[in-house]
């Protein structure tokens, strides 16, 4: 592959993130998602490009790839990037704020709001649906989400409760 072998710590997890995604996500796709996210014109050939080390990626760029990939801002920091993950915390913010599907998660922890706004992009990048599947499976993605923190939440109760109970009787 041409290009730099000494890539970018940061380029290396987008680039492997990408490689990893399921479905597939080629560099047409990344691109889309990534004009779809609101980052301008972006082609497979730059995706690819910036990847293999050929052109350095502004920060704009940068951000917009790790969003379409899933990389967290903590991330970003680990591999020495604290302006991309500024940047990234930002987005997801004001992305949170502006998502209606959101308003009962808002006060969640940033990785469960990027995982969800993560998943509400997937669902809205499927073809053929109607704005009404769409809602109905943006409504259930979140429910579904609110109901996991709910049941993760009774189990870790109960878990303590018992441990407290057994601590008690000893």
């Amino acid at each position: 592959m041409p290009g730099r072998t000494d890539l970018p710590k940061e380029i290396q997890l987008i680039r492997e993130r990408r490689g990893r995604a399921v479905p597939r996500m080629s560099h047409k796709r990344a691109a889309e998602m990534a004009e779809q996210l609101g980052g301008g014109s972006f082609s497979a050939s730059t995706w690819g490009k910036i990847e293999s080390g050929e052109y350095d990626a502004p920060i704009d760029r940068i951000v917009i790839m790790a969003m379409v990939v899933g990389a967290t801002a903590d991330e970003m920091e680990e591999r020495g990037r604290p302006d991309v993950a500024v940047l990234l915390r930002e987005e997801l913010r004001r992305r949170v704020e502006a998502e209606p599907a959101l308003a009962d998660v808002r006060e969640t922890p940033e990785a469960i709001q990027q995982l969800v706004i993560r998943g509400l992009d997937e669902l809205r990048a499927i073809p053929g649906l109607t704005k009404e599947q769409r809602q109905v499976l943006e409504r259930n993605l979140v429910a579904s989400v609110k109901q996991n923190i709910a049941t993760q939440i009774d189990q870790i109760r109960t878990a303590l409760s018992r441990s407290q109970d057994a601590s008690a009787r000893q």
